[in-house]
């Protein structure tokens, strides 16, 4: 009865296929047979930034100030218009839950040949506010895509985002750090003492949002601080 069902679900998914063509939000063509979102020629053709295998790379700069961050990387490079901006935008404004852990799944696949030491993943946080209106953390979607390829567990409620910030879109870096002071804390600080922790995020820009809970782990006694994010501008 199962075998039955699954290929009546097929068979109707693709009728409605043919009635209401998906198809890729990056160029537009329409998906075919277990293509989902976008299509493979753009999947193939992702701008990745491959940060993980650069040392020294922008990203780790924005971060000179805290010795314990051992490495920065990001999967994709941030474009205006750009598959990575389509993707996201899709997630976070369409509520496409599922591409946060896809775009985790993806990574874990280049994060595997660095084999960094990570011992659990943090994601940024969501004040509770936005999380009841959204209905998820993005972030937290990228991190359990990333622990589902790497084996390493999420740690969800490691940290807290008690403060309410306007948005940074429109702030400059000076403007964006100063929004950001005193907006996490650690629900328990004990938990990361000698640890190796990946925090990770959606999208790095100037570094604020993360630079704060980065020195947060950092105080409370991580060994190392690795974070990775789905996009970074160039």
């Amino acid at each position: 009865m199962k075998k039955v069902l699954e290929v009546i679900l097929e068979y109707l998914n693709d009728f409605l296929d043919m009635i209401y063509p998906r198809v890729c939000l990056n160029c537009d063509t329409i998906l075919v047979y277990q293509e989902e979102h976008i299509c493979i020629g753009c999947k193939f053709s992702l701008p990745k930034t491959n940060y993980h295998i650069k040392k020294d790379n922008r990203l780790e700069q924005k971060f000179v100030f805290e010795p314990k961050v051992k490495a920065v990387a990001a999967y994709l490079y941030y474009n205006k218009k750009g598959v990575a901006q389509k993707l996201i935008a899709e997630m976070k404004y369409r509520g496409v839950s599922e591409i946060g852990q896809k775009l985790g799944r993806w990574y874990s696949n280049d994060l595997k040949k660095v084999n960094w030491p990570v011992e659990m993943i943090v994601p940024v946080p969501l004040h509770e506010s936005k999380l009841s209106k959204r209905g998820f953390n993005q972030s937290e979607l990228f991190a359990q895509g990333l622990s589902d390829g790497l084996d390493i567990p999420v740690i969800s409620n490691a940290v807290l985002r008690v403060k309410k910030t306007n948005t940074q879109t429109q702030k400059n870096k000076v403007e964006r750090w100063q929004n950001m002071d005193g907006v996490y804390e650690l629900s328990d600080p004990d938990m990361f003492k000698g640890k190796n922790v990946m925090v990770v995020d959606d999208v790095l820009t100037t570094g604020a949002t993360m630079g704060e809970l980065v020195s947060l782990i950092a105080n409370a006694g991580a060994e190392g601080i690795y974070i990775a994010c789905i996009a970074a501008g160039k």
